[in-house]
């Protein structure tokens, strides 16, 4: 990866904070705006993954050890055992689509997460939603790097807090996102040359995560979802009309 302006770094960990502060208090959205920004920035589909997911693993786990005592473990290891298996099938999709494509997936991602009718729920028991839920995330992660969004309806179930949702999305991402970098590590991809773009981004989204935690049950969550589903919308048209701009 060619050598960022300072600049665009500033504003990648700019963005890399807000996005995990969104998540640090809804749980979801943080990391599809993140990687909206590093494709917005430049960066092909093949390289914002990878960095993203390394970014984003950050945040996820400083997400699950701030609320730990709220994950639902039995979900997570049913979500893991299935999800397991499936990023190869991922590759295989991600050799497949060419960039442009994969931006406009992107785009649609976060048009369904952000405008999904307010009603739609899974009806699912346990078990079978996070085994499909698992399945979903372990394909889908290393082709559009971002699945929190659409996954986030299996976590919204009956009997279940607002804590208890946020950890466990968290935990379970921790596992897509260590899925995601093994794999793009076999196909050599080298993330150790990276690091010099990651670490600032890491060090946002660890900050994010925290002030986060913070505002959970300070500020209005109708207000901060309006302003997140505004800035979402402009982004994913934006990431949709690529190939036509």
């Amino acid at each position: 990866m060619a050598e960022l302006e300072l600049s665009t770094l500033f504003m990648l960990a700019g963005a890399a904070f807000v996005g995990s502060t969104l998540s640090g208090f809804l749980g979801m959205g943080g990391g599809i705006f993140l990687l909206t920004v590093l494709f917005l920035c430049g960066l092909e589909p093949a390289l914002a993954i990878p960095i993203h997911a390394l970014v984003q693993l950050s945040s996820n786990s400083t997400r699950a050890v701030l609320f730990r005592k709220d994950v639902r473990w039995s979900a997570w290891w049913i979500f893991a055992l299935c999800a397991l298996p499936f990023p190869v099938l991922g590759l295989a999709i991600a050799t497949w689509l060419d960039p442009e494509q994969t931006k406009v997936l992107i785009g649609c991602l976060v048009i369904f997460a952000t405008w999904k009718p307010k009603g739609w729920k899974i009806g699912w028991g346990e078990r079978p939603a996070f085994a499909a839920v698992g399945v979903v995330a372990g394909t889908l992660g290393v082709v559009v790097g971002a699945t929190g969004p659409l996954i986030a309806p299996f976590f919204l179930r009956e009997g279940w807090r607002k804590e208890e949702i946020i950890a466990t999305k968290a935990a379970c991402q921790v596992f897509i996102h260590v899925q995601k970098i093994v794999a793009f590590g076999a196909v050599g991809f080298s993330f150790a040359d990276e690091l010099p773009h990651v670490v600032p981004l890491a060090a946002a989204v660890i900050l994010g995560t925290w002030c986060g935690k913070k505002i959970l049950s300070r500020l209005s969550e109708a207000r901060f979802r309006t302003a997140y589903r505004a800035v979402l919308t402009g982004l994913a048209l934006r990431l949709i009309a690529t190939p036509w701009t």
